[in-house]
């Protein structure tokens, strides 16, 4: 994958680490106040365990993404500084 399609793809995994987060914490504000109103919150609870499985796998991907992306930007500045020193040999 090249680098501006990583560069994309990170972008897109930080957004959805970002939507995660809320929706684990909206949803933890949907148990408190279930329980509060004296409401049984199995299934609000249960849903939350999706939501924060569902957010490590993001940001497993997101970190992924950017390790990659972060080896692809190194390769690129290593091709950028060959190219500099072979102009400078030419001239």
């Amino acid at each position: 994958m090249d680098r501006f399609a990583l560069e994309g793809g990170l972008r897109e995994a930080c957004e959805r680490v970002v939507a995660g987060q809320r929706a684990v914490l909206e949803q933890r504000v949907q148990i408190r106040e279930l329980e509060q109103c004296g409401h049984d919150a199995a299934t609000a609870r249960a849903l939350l365990r999706i939501y924060e499985q569902s957010q490590a796998t993001n940001i497993v991907d997101r970190n992924r993404l950017y390790r990659e992306f972060t080896i692809a930007a190194a390769d690129d500045r290593v091709l950028f500084d060959d190219d500099i020193i072979d102009y400078q040999l030419a001239a």
